[in-house]
């Protein structure tokens, strides 16, 4: 889930009729639950292990960010099938 709240209403139909809300909404920033999944991870994941995230449009940056602070390597940044960031390959250090 990492789609802001407030854009779930513009979701295609084929996505929010086949798909439970708590599957989509990412809360406000659309970052909710990926904190929670790096946070747990940061504490879980042995060094060197990987982590491997799929993001939303546009959060690149923000979630390289907080892998970076929670001691994760960026790895790679993978694109999806239309040319937009859609997963980060990080190693935990």
């Amino acid at each position: 889930p990492y789609v802001k709240s407030c854009d779930l209403k513009y979701l295609d139909r084929d996505v929010v009729d086949f798909e439970p809300i708590t599957a989509l909404d990412g809360g406000p920033d659309g970052l909710l639950n990926i904190l929670k999944v790096i946070n747990k991870s940061s504490e879980l994941i042995k060094i060197n292990g990987k982590l491997i995230l799929e993001i939303g449009f546009g959060q690149k940056n923000d979630v390289k960010k907080i892998l970076i602070n929670k001691g994760f390597y960026i790895n790679k940044v993978v694109k999806d099938f239309s040319n937009n960031d859609r997963c980060i390959i990080s190693t935990k250090i």
